[in-house]
């Protein structure tokens, strides 16, 4: 066994390079200079080694760096090893007792240093890369970069340092990412949240400086508010775009909003453009200037691509395809643009609902506890989402409001260097580098269970147990610095909302079902007695406290992220995040996961019915609510689970964008500033099928009764508030165009026996005016 042991660990060592001491040859300055920082930090953070930059050390161990261009004398690149011949690629190898990293250019060798992360095994007092390393790469696409705002809309921006922006960059660019898009929206001095330790300008103009010396791509987003025929604010809202633009060290990139916000009819903000494009030119005449047609209703975007088309612009540098844009894909896009103009993506890789990438088959319970900004780390839908449409753009920046989609930033970083990228070890990586190498693997497996939460029944989902231990066995293995990081924090807090969410889940459904089984004893026991039956039922989740620990660690691991990375888990203070929705898991602690709040409503207007008749017939409506009687069909259309007979026209795997597709959009329950969830909606309402415009909603039947007449109940409703109307088998009207009403009740409307004679039923729903198409519930009853 020794023998063995000693076998084994002298192949290691023979098979790798041992970088315990090693001396750094670089330039001290500049972003080479900076990239060498970089790599010592890392290190130094994971494995106690400090490396210096030094010309020679006895018995060390060298890394160079260098361009292609200005490769140190008497260094030569191993033989087969080759700078690649184009922006930011490098080469990485080890000859001999020297390791190479030489970038086509200054980035290069920063893309570099990442790759050499990624390769090298760290250990505390332990680093080595095995000797075959031989790497020439260069990226697929130039644009690979994350929207980092500061400001209050983001739910830890605002309290960043520029220490802090420089170290997150710098974990960035491991994985490619290939600058930064900056937010400027306040004028000149203004701040728009209270954490915020400067105004938004300042702050901008010194992140600039600071990616300009890592020599990253600076992106700004700027938008133009509403201007109709204001000259005065036409001048004033130039006039700080100029000052702007003169006091920034540095712009790659501006990208203006065509809508969200804005909503300026392209013949006003073409103008407003080209004046900011001779602004910005003047200082920065290599920047490009994109914009989109973001929430532009398709008269408005005809427009627009008309006038790229007609007028040929000079000073366009592209189009950004961005969420909002529901009435054309990027694909038409890219066809209706001419080709000297860039098309860049900006897709929301960080709302999990109410987003350009949903959550697909999410059970609406767990979605209206999570939210729209919860942590959510996604690889596998990100991989789907970048893969789908890569080939039509030149990259992406991204939208972000936050770090809880860290690992998304890091997935699309890398597949913007290589889509071919295996999402496994992509995973893996960010695993060993922020968990530990010992740890990696778990941490990855952790990440993916994560994922898993949130896709199916949350009821019977028992990987969410699975997924917390797994987080604690993580925390058990790993140092006590990756403990206290936010990272670890960060994923725990999530393992831990799951479970606690799940078990109360499972409680409230309890009380649920005895409520509903006491109101069925009403014709028995009388209305007054079997509704305080079922309030008694509903009460005990006011008396029988779940999940306490679960409460308490969490509220501690919020404290912890709020003081070490500014992460706010409340509108309240001290955290005083935007609103409820952009990652307050706290102010979800104790949002019902039930209908009591409806029910207990219904419960006073039937009290208040007028004859024992019209209650007992409303306490059966609630009672057999789902039922649609012998032969019929229910459909909730926004659970997974019962929407069998909605046609959902393609995949999330095929096409994992909102359009030419069904998808499960969900209603806003809870208010984002009183906290409060409205008492008017059934769950059943507050999620739903949803298609936007040029796609239509379908539900088909099989195997009806040829001879029988039947009835369609509808709920059609959603937050979009659309017009829209139903029609049979395409020929027979069921309803015109018509818009829900409240209070929400279901509808009855007769179908034509004509429709049915085949034993067969389609049911489409016809977009009239509006967003999109919505519909919550749809039974067909045999009448």
């Amino acid at each position: 066994m020794v023998l063995l042991m000693v076998t084994v660990n002298l192949c290691y060592a023979e098979s790798t390079i041992d970088l315990k001491t090693t001396v750094l040859v670089s330039p001290v300055g500049g972003p080479v200079g900076k990239a060498t920082a970089a790599l010592s930090d890392a290190v130094y953070e994971r494995t106690g080694i400090r490396w210096y930059i030094r010309d020679h050390f006895s018995g060390a161990t060298r890394i160079v760096f260098s361009t292609a261009a200005d490769l140190p004398e008497g260094v030569d690149l191993p033989a087969g090893l080759v700078v690649p011949d184009a922006a930011e690629g490098f080469a990485l190898g080890v000859d001999g007792e020297t390791v190479l990293i030489v970038g086509r250019d200054e980035r290069g060798v920063l893309f570099g240093v990442g790759r050499l992360l990624r390769e090298m095994t760290m250990r505390q007092g332990e680093v080595h890369l095995p000797r075959d390393t031989q790497i020439s790469t260069s990226p697929r696409y130039p644009m690979r970069v994350h929207q980092l705002g500061y400001r209050n809309t983001a739910t830890s921006y605002d309290l960043w340092t520029v220490g802090t922006y420089e170290q997150y960059l710098r974990e960035l660019s491991i994985f490619g990412c290939s600058g930064a898009e900056l937010i400027q929206e306040q004028p000149p001095g203004e701040k728009d949240g209270v954490l915020m330790a400067e105004p938004q300008w300042d702050m901008n103009i010194r992140l600039s400086k600071l990616l300009d010396d890592y020599d990253l791509d600076v992106f700004l987003w700027y938008p133009v508010p509403i201007l109709g025929d204001d000259q005065e604010r036409y001048d004033r809202e130039l006039g700080y775009r100029e000052r702007f633009f003169n006091e920034m060290p540095r712009i790659d990139h501006l990208f203006v909003p065509g809508g969200d916000p804005g909503n300026n009819h392209p013949r006003i903000l073409m103008p407003a453009l080209k004046g900011m494009a001779s602004m910005l030119h003047k200082r920065f005449p290599d920047a490009g200037v994109f914009v989109s047609n973001q929430k532009m209703i398709p008269e408005w975007t005809e427009w627009m691509f008309t006038y790229f088309r007609e007028e040929q612009p000079t000073w366009l540098g592209g189009y950004v395809y961005g969420p909002g844009t529901e009435h054309h894909g990027i694909k038409e896009a890219r066809e209706w643009l001419p080709n000297q103009y860039q098309i860049r993506r900006y897709p929301d890789i960080t709302h999990n609902l109410r987003a350009q990438f949903p959550v697909p088959h999410w059970d609406g319970r767990m979605a209206q506890a999570l939210g729209r900004e919860g942590i959510n780390p996604r690889p596998g839908h990100n991989q789907l989402v970048h893969n789908a449409y890569d080939e039509y753009a030149s990259g992406f920046g991204t939208y972000s409001d936050g770090i809880h989609d860290d690992l998304n930033k890091m997935v699309w970083s890398a597949l913007g260097w290589d889509p071919e990228a295996d999402i496994h070890e992509i995973v893996l990586d960010y695993g060993r580098l922020f968990f530990g190498e010992d740890v990696g693997q778990d941490a990855a497996d952790g990440l993916w269970m994560l994922q898993d939460n949130m896709q199916g029944n949350f009821l019977k989902n028992d990987g969410v147990p699975r997924t917390l231990a797994q987080w604690r066995e993580i925390g058990g293995k790993a140092t006590p610095e990756v403990r206290k990081s936010w990272r670890y924090q960060m994923y725990l807090m999530r393992a831990i909302f799951d479970q606690y969410t799940r078990e109360r889940y499972l409680a409230e459904h309890e009380y649920e079902q005895a409520a509903y089984a006491a109101l069925a004893k009403a014709p028995q026991i009388g209305v007054a007695k079997a509704i305080a039956d079922a309030k008694r039922e509903f009460a005990k989740a006011d008396s029988v406290q779940i999940g306490v620990p679960l409460r308490e660690e969490m509220a501690a691991l919020a404290d912890d992220m709020f003081n070490s990375i500014g992460f706010q888990f409340s509108i309240k203070p001290p955290y005083f995040t935007r609103n409820a929705e952009r990652g307050a898991l706290l102010d979800k602690l104790d949002m019902p996961l039930n209908d009591r709040p409806w029910l207990e409503d219904q419960f006073e207007q039937i009290l208040s019915m007028k004859t024992e008749n019209e209650q007992l017939k409303r306490i059966d409506a609630l009672v057999n609510w789902d039922n649609p009687g012998p032969d019929g069909f229910y459909d909730d259309l926004g659970d997974p689970e019962r929407q069998s007979h909605v046609d959902l026209l393609s995949t999330y795997e095929e096409n994992p964008s909102r359009l030419k597709r069904v998808t499960e959009g969900h209603y806003r329950w809870m208010n984002n500033i009183t906290l409060e969830v409205d008492k008017n909606f059934r769950f059943s309402w507050l999620h739903h099928c949803q298609t936007f415009p040029g796609a239509p909603l379908i539900m088909r039947y099989e195997g009806l009764d040829k001879n029988a007449a039947y009835k369609v109940r509808v709920v059609e409703f959603g937050r979009f508030g659309s017009t829209i109307d139903l029609v049979a088998d395409g020929k027979y009207p069921i309803h015109g165009p018509m818009r829900i009403e409240h209070p929400i009740w279901p509808l009855e409307y007769d179908i034509p026996k004509a429709a049915t004679k085949d034993g067969k039923l389609e049911l489409k729903w016809g977009l009239v005016d509006g967003r999109g198409t919505q519909v919550a519930e749809v039974w067909l009853i045999k009448k």
